[in-house]
């Protein structure tokens, strides 16, 4: 039986469904493959980063970070560290270091590094969160949840714990790296290029080479379905 839906309902049914479902609209961040100095190892091609999708809920904020290889597979492939650094400009942040201790800094347009996550997809995996204030880093802290199969690790963080709601727009960058404590990002996701030439190398994420991604407000996300299906409509009558 074939139903005939008004212009005007369908896009009240979209709209209702976006408000539903608020983490239904990710945004995309590329990296160049293969940008990583020749001579350093990349566990399999896990260490080199190929893209990031961020989304988020009512709740939290996800991050999906896409590798070149599978950081599920076995031993000899998963000892990559995996990061990602976030500047909420809060006023807290700092341009040098990180939660880990790593040679890995972060100038972004609204200010420095307020937030840290490292993760581990070895010995069963891990993450933690760490958070700037008064000067030093605190932590770490859990995750809402964390997971990673194949080539794709997820992330999930409370968007209470970085300080950020509905309408805050944030920079970030992710990282791959070793399993030494003075391993530096062998590969920036938002660099095109290599971004060290060694493991102990410094790196700083600043612009243009940094990601920003804005939360949007249920009723923005309503409005971009709503724009979606007349986009639709309109090629099909084209």
């Amino acid at each position: 039986m074939l139903i005939r839906t008004s212009g005007a309902a369908l896009a009240a049914f979209c709209a209702s469904a976006a408000l539903a479902n608020p983490g239904t609209v990710a945004a995309s961040y590329t990296d160049a493959a293969n940008d990583i100095a020749s001579g350093i190892a990349t566990g399999g091609g896990t260490l080199d980063l190929l893209g990031m999708e961020v989304s988020h809920t009512a709740t939290d904020v996800v991050f999906s970070l896409r590798v070149n290889g599978n950081v599920s597979g076995n031993g000899s492939v998963d000892w990559g560290k995996f990061m990602i650094g976030i500047a909420t400009g809060n006023g807290s942040g700092i341009t040098s270091g990180n939660g880990w201790g790593r040679p890995i800094n972060m100038s972004a347009p609204n200010g420095g590094m307020t937030h840290w996550i490292g993760s581990w997809v070895d010995s069963g995996g891990g993450s933690q969160l760490w958070t700037h204030g008064n000067g030093s880093w605190s932590g770490p802290a859990s995750l809402a949840a964390f997971g990673f199969s194949g080539n794709t690790i997820t992330y999930t963080v409370s968007m209470a714990s970085l300080g950020l709601s509905t309408g805050d727009t944030f920079y970030f960058d992710a990282y791959s790296s070793g399993g030494g404590g003075s391993d530096g990002a062998i590969d920036a996701l938002a660099n095109p290029n290599v971004s060290v030439q060694g493991w102990g190398d410094s790196y700083t994420s600043s612009a243009p080479n940094i990601f920003s991604y804005t939360i949007p407000a249920p009723g923005a996300l309503a409005l971009l379905g709503v724009a979606g299906i007349a986009a639709g409509r309109r090629a099909r009558k084209a």
